[in-house]
């Protein structure tokens, strides 16, 4: 996966609209979403301009409209956040990384069933 840059919040929100919304959006499309946030076209094309230089978004011209497209789905991204933060915080280690999610999280025993089965199908094994 290329290399992406760390969104903000903000810049967040904006792509999982742009998600919801499905591929192109316009600027008024958005700004429809976002009317309670009380922002100018001029903020949320400030944003939008970040995402792209960011890698998140491209954008199209037709006529006098922009038209912005994710370069990667919600799923795609939430990979990379995930291998990010694992990288960052566990230097890779899955195994690290689930004994903290455990250790601090509690699971139940369905939970722990539900990995469990989970891991044996990614193992190759009958359940």
């Amino acid at each position: 996966m290329k290399n992406l840059g760390k969104l903000s919040e903000t810049e967040t929100e904006v792509i999982k609209q742009i998600w919801e919304l499905g591929n192109p959006v316009t600027v008024s499309q958005l700004m429809d979403v976002f009317d309670n946030k009380d922002w100018k076209t001029s903020t949320l094309s400030t944003i939008l301009k970040r995402l792209i230089e960011k890698g998140f978004l491209t954008k199209t011209m037709k006529g006098r409209v922009n038209y912005y497209n994710t370069t990667l789905t919600s799923d795609e991204y939430k990979r990379h956040e995930t291998k990010t933060l694992l990288n960052r915080l566990y230097n890779g280690n899955v195994k690290n990384f689930i004994a903290a999610m455990v250790d601090d999280e509690g699971l139940n025993k369905k939970d722990i069933k539900e990995l469990k089965n989970w891991f044996l199908n990614k193992a190759g094994e009958e359940l």
